[in-house]
């Protein structure tokens, strides 16, 4: 679970701020005159082109919103049952320019550059940098620059199509070939009975790291983007250069082995799911039936892979404020391809199609606190004759770097581990009700409590002749929600499903 005051640490150490005074600091009749003044500008500004009247921030969005260069951020203290301790940090640099600035009554900023890193006990390293600066030069052009670097000794691997859907039963018989299937309560159960040595040979052995891989990537994104009709339909071209290596644990000294009595003893772990499926494709093996063969996936390499993508998305969007919507739609068609004419190891198409929704049902305390219904649902599909086995494991949205992590963790299926359901056909769906409660200022920063419950569910398949109504995967939960110059959200929540709970703390809704 994440540790609580790393929040208020944040709070008193990074909260540096170069901003102008802007908004509701009080009630005093300067700062109602500044508020009047602003939203009479509102009404009146002269943009360079035509905005979609919908798109303009909600008065009290307009009257809280800061002026200038300000930044956010806070240091992050994790603990993670797989990676263990976490140190590092976040920071958001705005800049808003002030209130004469004509976007400054459409956008959520100018420009914002991001920083991350984090450092965990196992070796765990990740680290990025993202520009965006939308309307740039004053212009109907977006621009978004991503640069992305992890290394993960623990990825988590559950198989790739229908293996990863079985329970953790089925997955722990296979991997035994036992007569009878395991009844796990929680991943935490299943993980225990992998780590548990055994005596072979004059030593032990264990399935510490059946379900993991060791993996390096960086990548490297460049992304310019149009709009049209109001700001309300957007079209983004790019390109995307990831670059991927794997080291198996199979034959290598688990982190952890135990004995039945809990004694930790040295252990060599024995051969892994992810070595077993690419040893099939491979051909160094005798396994039949792999998903690696049926999908075409490679890439099982300690060398650097390279994997050099187009990418491209049709937008349809309305929603009033980027970063934590009231109101509007997101629509998006994204594609990414990849062949050896780009210089590509790899040779396959990817797409994703997802809808957002929000909606605010009710409002009160002069539309300060609000309660929206958001909800998201997206489908994606990737096919190819060479397929590096890593875009499985997200879909293919060209709105943030990356895409979505599917299936499980902090941004789709928050009750189950990360990674847990992967396939090249994916379903999700994510509904939850943003419940703000109350805003205040300190220290020359606003600020926004609220409360999200949520419910999230999922389900992938080997073809998209498969998709279907059953054996999807849902789970609830609740988040805290802090809005912090409207600009930052900070995201803490929990949900609980069939395989245990999980508790996240991160920035930016996740959708």
């Amino acid at each position: 679970m994440r540790i609580i005051f790393t929040m208020l640490l944040g709070v008193l150490f990074f909260n540096i701020s170069f901003a102008q005074e802007g908004g509701v600091f009080g009630k005093s009749e300067e700062a109602q005159e500044k508020n009047r003044y602003r939203l009479e500008i509102a009404d009146t500004i002269t943009l360079p082109f035509d905005l979609d009247p919908r798109k303009r921030l909600k008065d009290d969005d307009i009257i809280n919103k800061k002026e200038g260069f300000f930044v956010t951020g806070f240091p992050d203290i994790e603990i993670d049952p797989i990676r263990g301790l976490g140190i590092g940090g976040t920071a958001f640099f705005y800049q808003n320019r002030d209130a004469q600035d004509p976007f400054f009554y459409y956008t959520p900023y100018r420009y914002r550059l991001t920083t991350d890193f984090k450092y965990f006990t196992n070796g765990r390293f990740q680290g990025g940098l993202n520009l965006d600066v939308p309307y740039v030069f004053n212009s109907r052009w977006r621009l978004r620059i991503d640069a992305l670097y992890e290394f993960d000794p623990n990825f988590q691997y559950f198989g790739i199509g229908t293996q990863s859907q079985r329970s953790l039963g089925e997955i722990d018989q296979a991997r035994t070939g036992a007569a009878v299937t395991p009844d796990f309560s929680s991943m935490d159960d299943y993980l225990d009975n992998l780590a548990t040595a055994q005596t072979r040979n004059g030593g032990f052995v264990t399935n510490t790291h059946y379900n993991e891989i060791e993996i390096e990537e960086q990548l490297y994104n460049f992304l310019g983007e149009r709009v049209w009709y109001g700001g309300r339909l957007r079209f983004m071209f790019g390109y995307e250069a990831l670059f991927t290596r794997v080291n198996d644990w199979s034959g290598r000294i688990a982190e952890e082995a135990f004995l039945p009595d809990g004694t930790e003893v040295e252990a060599v772990n024995e051969q892994t799911l992810f070595n077993k499926d690419a040893i099939a494709r491979t051909g160094d093996g005798s396994t039949d039936g792999s998903p690696w063969d049926r999908f075409n996936i490679s890439g099982a390499s300690s060398d650097w892979q390279f994997t050099s993508m187009l990418a491209a998305a049709l937008i349809w969007d309305t929603r009033d404020l980027e970063p934590d919507p009231s109101e509007g739609v997101f629509l998006e068609y994204s594609h990414e391809y990849s062949a050896p004419w780009l210089g590509s190891q790899f040779n396959f198409n990817k797409f994703m199609i997802q809808g957002q929704y929000f909606h605010t049902v009710a409002r009160w305390r002069e539309g300060k606190s609000r309660l929206t219904f958001a909800a998201m649902g997206s489908f994606g599909y990737v096919w190819g004759s060479n397929i590096n086995w890593l875009e499985m494991f997200d879909l293919s949205s060209q709105a943030e770097a990356g895409g979505i992590n599917v299936l499980g963790g902090d941004r789709s299926l928050r009750a189950f581990r990360e990674s847990r359901f992967v396939a090249p056909a994916i379903g999700l769906i994510n509904l939850e009700a943003r419940l703000r409660l109350y805003d205040f200022n300190l220290w020359n920063q606003h600020f926004a409590l609220g409360l999200s419950p949520f419910y999230d569910m999922g389900r992938g398949w080997d073809e998209i002749t498969d998709v279907g109504f059953s054996g999807w995967r849902g789970a609830p939960g609740v988040g805290g929600r802090i809005a912090w110059n409207q600009s930052t959200i900070i995201r803490l929540d929990f949900a609980s499903g069939a395989e245990g709970s999980q508790f996240f703390f991160g920035f930016g809704h996740i959708f």
